[in-house]
């Protein structure tokens, strides 16, 4: 009897103590710096007037992130990139940038090559959002005005697209698809809470996401998230790649992210993305009437704290 008793007592001590809630989210150290290294790949299809045409394109990014102070629940951040690399297998080829290829040839590479190690500043709280992202656009701007081999109106279309691909609101959108995804109450295992996340880069959409507090281990919690994707003001023009185009676009992310159970920073997590709509680009005199180009959209992304 003495031993059922004693075995019942520990069950119960056992459930009581995994059954408590907890408020999940980041406790970084001040003056550590993380790591956080991002593969990408999507998959773009669009159809121009019954043509078809299908576009791959790899990212591949390595960030560091020194925590300098914590006040009030928000960290203060200095960011720098330490890779950058981009490929795109075009129906005519295939183009590969690369911040480690040092070639004054190769505008590109040698832009990204010339933003790794360059410092710029976020503001994050505690469970993930992210308020400010600044100095980034600068750098990249400035990198770019500087090239002495590029026309003025070249220097400005190769900084928009630097600054879609990689700059303050790129940043924001992408970063936070794994940071902004806590919840702000206490949560236990099985909880689930809501999030919303604006997208700015590019196009306005917003992301809607139904997290889950899955399950959790000695080294790590395991979130996962379902979420829906929708542009915004569908009738507003947006300037990319020197067109002028709008969107209507739906789909989807599902996520899984396993997170330290000391830190909050996330050790991995795998992010699939599917979109589908059209797009539009305006009446212009080199494409009279315009064009309606009805496109999909999938991506894989894979995060990693290496």
């Amino acid at each position: 009897m003495k031993k059922l008793i004693l075995l019942l007592l520990i069950l119960s001590t056992t459930q009581s103590i995994f059954g408590q809630k907890q408020q999940l989210g980041f406790n970084l150290a001040i003056g550590e710096t993380y790591y956080h290294t991002m593969q990408s790949s999507s998959i773009i299809n669009e159809d121009v007037n019954g043509q078809k045409i299908n576009i791959d394109l790899s990212l591949s990014c390595k960030t560091a992130f020194k925590i300098t102070r914590l006040m009030d629940s928000v960290y203060d951040v200095v960011v720098s990139y330490q890779h950058l690399g981009m490929t795109m297998k075009l129906p005519n080829g295939s183009l590969t940038f690369n911040s480690d290829k040092l070639d004054e040839k190769d505008m590109l590479s040698s832009t990204l090559s010339a933003i790794i190690g360059k410092p710029f500043f976020m503001k994050m709280t505690k469970v993930g959002k992210i308020l400010e992202v600044k100095n980034l656009d600068s750098v990249v701007a400035k990198i770019v005005d500087q090239s002495t081999q590029l026309s003025y109106t070249t220097k400005q279309q190769v900084k928009a697209q630097m600054l879609q691909a990689y700059g303050e609101k790129a940043f924001k959108g992408s970063f936070e698809m794994v940071t902004n995804i806590f919840s702000n109450a206490a949560v236990e295992k099985g909880s689930t809470w809501n999030i919303t996340t604006k997208l700015e880069s590019g196009m306005a959409a917003t992301l809607k996401t139904t997290y889950e507090y899955k399950d959790k281990t000695d080294k790590y919690n395991l979130i996962i998230g379902n979420g829906k994707f929708e542009t915004l003001d569908k009738d507003a023009y947006v300037k990319i790649n020197g067109m002028t185009a709008r969107y209507n676009l739906l789909g989807t992310m599902t996520s899984t992210i396993k997170i330290d159970v000391i830190t909050g920073w996330i050790k991995e997590a795998k992010v699939n993305q599917s979109m589908s709509g059209n797009a539009e680009i305006k009446d212009n005199p080199s494409l009279p009437g315009g064009l309606i180009m009805p496109m999909t959209f999938e991506n894989t992304s894979n995060f990693s704290a290496n």
